[in-house]
């Protein structure tokens, strides 16, 4: 007793004193962020770590309010708290991440009412609100005859304006609508849209669906003499032309500033589909300032300027630089400037494994790059190769994982990929989940090529199975293309991967380049007998 009783003492003493001392240490300044997240019937998603905000667009036959959250995977250690209004059952929305409904207990519920703006509180240290806005994917169809160019839309004032040629449709109490779904594809229309030709003033049509009606007002006017119909984008070999035609009849000239002659585009080159065209002039040079007329409906424009852009490159395409910093091999001139390229090696070095390293001898020029699965340990590790930069490894018998950032800053425009490669693939002899039943399948090597408009690097973490959305309902990647095989080779093939664009206009701002020996590896699944050689990869500009 006594001595629990002086201890007692001790311990009031130290905590009065404790009491007196000012907290003067600063809380960690981590950003808690919405990492990755999935709501049934997605069309599209993008996240905005700027502005804390993320757009989803959903199937436009779905109830916005009763949407399930499939997936909400954020910053380690951050509690979540979502907005109780929008909650079906605020007590039993999860409070940390998950990756997918089917890891939750039976009692979660994650169905929210999006009809507004939903608000999530995300606690690290500091509380950062973020904000997900969910709307349709409506692919709303407007036109009416004798239409000049694309209607202009508000979605948010619900303001239609539609041009019309003047000469083809002198009067406005004529219109003839030919499509109109200014809403989802299953809502009513009212009045009928057939029925109605008057617009001498706006006209007022009413869409419901799921109990709710929206009003939208549609105007006819004639086109401003000052209207743009034209937009074009260049790129390092060709350049892309957009714009509007009433007959479909469309040409298109051009010569290098300084020329005399002028050559035209050929017919396959020029696309004309609900009167708009696309025109794509080719074999360019890159930097080079060209002249254009643009003739539309038999009128000649005037004629202006385009710069095409640099072939824009990357380093060590051809895996001739190799350097070897605190015993980690690294595919880089040095770990500087030139730093853009890295692989799994930091994560399977405290194993004493090295899955990707220079090659010297089964080389098609210089050096190459020989990409090797292995069982590191405590987990399998494929041979990779990517733009980017390794972080950590999480070593957990249970949960293995690495995080590393996927991509590096760019901003050329491709139309594609090409190299050389030697593929041995072996049988597959470690699986986990999702693809645990393709144990004893021949593995397979997998490379791909991305574009993308992020404002920062992705942040891969494999132990809780976060990955680049890698599908087109990621509305931030602008162009994608992949190469892959299972077959064995005995020497060098060749490979091209032609790039395939979202749109011809948004330019990227990071490119993700990724090689593995083992397709499956981000999910420690493959062959520890695979192997991969690559060599000389070049940039095609087209």
């Amino acid at each position: 007793m006594r001595g629990n009783k002086a201890l007692y003492i001790c311990l009031s003493v130290f905590l009065i004193f404790t009491g007196c001392i000012k907290n003067d240490y600063p809380l960690p300044t981590i950003k808690a962020e919405i990492m990755e997240i999935a709501i049934e019937g997605t069309q599209s998603i993008k996240i905005n770590d700027e502005t804390n905000t993320v757009t989803i667009k959903v199937a436009d036959t779905l109830d916005l309010k009763n949407l399930q959250i499939e997936k909400l995977v954020v910053t380690d250690n951050t509690t979540i708290i979502p907005d109780e209004k929008a909650c079906k059952d605020f007590v039993n929305f999860p409070d940390t991440s998950f990756s997918s409904i089917n890891y939750l207990p039976a009692s979660a519920n994650t169905y929210m009412d999006f009809r507004k703006p939903v608000s999530f509180l995300l606690r690290l240290y500091q509380d950062y609100e973020w904000k997900v806005n969910v709307s349709h994917a409506i692919d709303r169809k407007i036109r009416v005859k004798n239409q000049v160019g694309q209607a202009l839309v508000d979605e948010n004032t619900k303001n239609v304006i539609i041009y019309v040629d003047e000469e083809e449709q002198p009067s406005f109490r004529n219109i003839e609508i030919l499509d109109l779904q200014l809403g989802s594809s299953i809502a009513e229309t009212v009045p009928d849209p057939a029925l109605v030709t008057d617009f001498t003033r706006p006209r007022v049509f009413l869409v419901s669906l799921f109990g709710e009606t929206d009003q939208w007002t549609v105007s006819v006017k004639y086109p401003p003499a000052d209207m743009e119909t034209t937009t074009i984008s260049p790129w390092a070999r060709r350049v892309y032309i957009e714009g509007y035609t009433k007959t479909g009849i469309v040409d298109v000239k051009y010569r290098v500033k300084g020329d005399q002659d002028w050559e035209y585009i050929l017919s396959s080159d020029l696309t004309v589909e609900d009167g708009s065209f696309q025109a794509v002039i080719t074999h360019l040079q890159p930097e080079t300032t060209y002249e254009y007329v643009l003739t539309v409906d038999g009128s000649d424009k005037s004629v202006e300027e385009f710069t095409t852009e640099k072939m824009e490159l990357i380093p060590n395409l051809g895996f001739d630089n190799w350097i070897n910093t605190n015993g980690t091999y690294y595919p880089n001139l040095d770990l500087e400037a030139n730093y853009f390229w890295d692989s799994g090696n930091g994560g399977a070095k405290s194993a004493n494994k090295t899955p990707t390293e220079e090659e010297k001898r089964n080389v098609v020029k210089g050096s190459a790059a020989y990409l090797h699965s292995e069982y590191a340990m405590v987990a399998f590790a494929a041979g990779n190769i990517y733009t980017g930069q390794f972080l950590k490894a999480v070593v957990d018998l249970k949960n293995p994982g690495a995080e590393l950032d996927f991509g590096r800053p760019y901003t050329g425009r491709p139309s594609g990929l090409r190299g050389y490669y030697n593929y041995r693939p072996g049988i597959i002899d470690y699986a986990k989940e999702p693809y645990a039943d393709m144990m004893g399948q021949k593995d397979s090597c997998h490379i791909y090529i991305a574009l993308f408009d992020w404002t920062q690097p992705f942040r891969v973490n494999t132990q809780k199975s976060l990955f680049v959305d890698l599908s087109w309902n990621n509305e931030s990647m602008i162009a994608f293309g992949e190469f892959k095989t299972n077959a064995t080779s005995t020497d060098y093939s060749t490979f091209k991967i032609n790039l395939k664009y979202r749109d011809y206009f948004t330019k990227p701002t990071y490119i993700l380049l990724v090689a593995s020996a083992s397709k499956y590896g981000d999910y420690f699944t493959g062959s520890t007998s695979s192997a991969l050689w690559l060599d000389e990869f070049e940039l095609v500009f087209e």
